[in-house]
């Protein structure tokens, strides 16, 4: 099962989607660390665009965008960060809360935490995947 399953809203993210699963590939734009919680946040582009995107996003967009938090966070470990920070992420089950673990060619970020919640969603338009031919694609 991939991440989205162990989130606390998984509507979130299923309202959008037809299906929340083959979403585990992200491309990392910022790791935030804060202390009340504490809470890791991630800022990332999902794999592909929804098939219901919502009305207040750009005309045009290609990108869709998430916020990602792990609450009460534990035992964290982060190694590197690039200009590219495509990963996959996966979560698993414990006794209390959940592991997760980011692994990518220059990103792995590890830890524990209570819960796992998306913040927020938005889109916007990557010009250079439109100047590229691609649309609704990472």
């Amino acid at each position: 099962m991939g991440w989205p399953h162990y989130l606390m809203n998984p509507e979130a993210l299923s309202r959008l989607f037809n299906s929340i699963e083959e979403l585990d590939s992200l491309n990392v734009f910022e790791v935030s660390l804060k202390r009340d919680g504490p809470v890791v946040a991630l800022r990332a582009d999902l794999p592909r665009f929804p098939e219901h995107p919502s009305r207040r996003w750009p005309p045009g967009a290609n990108r869709v965008q998430v916020w990602i938090e792990f609450i009460g966070v534990e035992a964290l470990s982060l190694t590197g960060f690039d200009k590219d920070n495509s990963a996959n992420l996966e979560v698993a089950p414990m006794q209390a809360g959940y592991s997760f673990m980011l692994r990518g060619p220059a990103i792995v970020l590890s830890g524990q935490c209570e819960c796992i919640r998306i913040a927020g969603v938005s889109a916007y338009i990557d010009e250079e995947a439109v100047n590229n031919g691609m649309e609704r694609t990472r």
